[in-house]
């Protein structure tokens, strides 16, 4: 399940330089037909392009928006038409699209089991030809999420790994160090409450932050990410030791105030506002939020003070072992009408010069392919850059998302009713355990 060399991987993202090779003609495997370009230029399309990034305005989801338009402007017989819900809402309405047999032509996809298993399986994916996209150089490794039986039915667009921003500003006129240990992170969530201010803004509502963190507090026990793939696969159980005392960890951090006020009832939006507008000092994201230094949504004193470092040290886990994994990407409907001019699209999307490069250099995120450094990088991305280059394991795909949807949907809720003190640990462990026997029953 797990990817041994992610973090070789991962690091040759930020020396690598982009190239370009190959030249083949047809994107699809059983779908050689010759001229794409020639009839996308002849023909009238419409293609449906349906995205998990809302935020037209800032960050990846201007760039994806950016690159649309460009695009249509270079090919003005093609119209791409974007529709767009944030994470969760978006995989419940793809599922409604698949049931009806109305997916989109180009859809986002992530490249993890409790997604794209279900669409690979029952054949709603066009099957892509590796070869049309070498000159993209995605990072080794990357395309196997979204492959099987050695096709490839998607492209990764990102390279995801979870960190804690942080305000200077508030860090500083609070007194108050970048922790390096949970010790010290729990003496500055302490302090932070002292002053009135939230410690850590969470988007509980959505719930899927809350197991990634807390296999950071397993490995922190444990000293390794494997042991999550371990239990799922039943070669150990939850109920033992170090699973135990991860989720005291995590309950202890809400008894003691660690996540934003009403963090539960907080979406993705809310809690990246919440810190964005100084009301809280830190924030549990992904790197994709480097775009944080820029949004002019935020004040100027904001971008300057914004910052980022490791999810902290414990017992036998070190700041440098990061939860870090391949994030989303795109596929097409095996149905669309028009495969051919969506294989074009994200020809064009994955060129050397386009995604990649723009996604780098607006502060997006990190890509999954190669891309060059530009010197001008925000003092925000020179920290995400210097943990990633720091890195010495890695989590590989979450585990919430290394199981059926309804292990993926059993992982969040129990986490929920253990932050809520619904559960203690025991009860979380022993439930947690049980989901996972489920998960592997035939």
């Amino acid at each position: 399940m797990r990817k041994i060399g992610l973090r070789l991987v991962a690091v040759a993202i930020v020396l690598a330089l982009a190239a370009c090779s190959g030249d083949d003609e047809s994107g699809a495997i059983g779908n050689p037909k010759k001229g794409s370009a020639d009839i996308a230029q002849k023909a009238s399309v419409t293609l449906k392009f349906f995205t998990a990034l809302p935020d037209r305005t800032n960050g990846a989801g201007k760039v994806e928006q950016d690159l649309i338009d460009a695009y249509m402007a270079e090919n003005p017989n093609v119209k791409i038409e974007v529709e767009t819900l944030q994470d969760e809402p978006y995989k419940s309405k793809i599922k409604i699209y698949a049931a009806t047999n109305a997916l989109p032509d180009i859809m986002q996809t992530w490249g993890q089991p409790s997604f794209i298993k279900s669409l690979i399986d029952n054949d709603l994916l066009l099957e892509l030809n590796p070869a049309s996209f070498m000159e993209s150089e995605f990072v080794p490794g990357s395309t196997e999420g979204f492959s099987k039986d050695g096709k490839l039915y998607g492209l990764p667009r990102s390279t995801d790994f979870l960190v804690i921003y942080y305000n200077r500003r508030i860090f500083a006129d609070s007194g108050v160090q970048v922790p390096r240990t949970m010790e010290e992170l729990k003496a500055a969530i302490k302090t932070f409450r002292n002053h009135r201010i939230n410690p850590i803004a969470v988007n509980g509502m959505d719930l899927w932050t809350l197991p990634i963190w807390f296999e950071y507090e397993q490995q922190r026990q444990s000293g390794d990410f494997g042991k999550m793939d371990e239990a799922l696969d039943r070669r150990i159980r939850f109920t033992d030791g170090n699973f135990l005392a991860a989720a005291e960890g995590m309950q202890q951090l809400a008894a003691m105030g660690a996540f934003a006020d009403g963090y539960l009832n907080a979406d993705y939006g809310a809690a990246r506002n919440l810190f964005g507008q100084g009301q809280a000092a830190m924030y549990l994201m992904g790197n994709w939020e480097s775009g944080l230094a820029t949004d002019g949504n935020f004040s100027e004193d904001f971008r300057r003070n914004v910052g980022a470092f490791p999810y902290p040290a414990s017992g036998k886990g070190k700041n440098t072992d990061t939860a870090l994994w391949f994030g989303g990407g795109y596929s097409i409907s095996k149905t669309s009408k028009y495969p051919d001019e969506a294989i074009a699209f994200l020809k064009y999307f994955f060129s050397p010069d386009h995604w990649a490069k723009l996604e780098w250099e607006s502060g997006a995120g990190m890509p999954a392919s190669s891309f060059e450094m530009t010197g001008k990088e925000t003092k925000l991305q020179q920290q995400l850059v210097a943990i990633l280059r720091a890195v010495t394991s890695s989590s590989g795909t979450p585990i919430l998302d290394e199981g059926t949807p309804e292990w993926k949907d059993a992982i969040m809720n129990l986490h929920s009713q253990l932050l809520t003190g619904q559960l203690t640990p025991v009860q979380f462990a022993e439930a947690l355990d049980s989901a996972a026997e489920r998960t592997n029953k035939p």
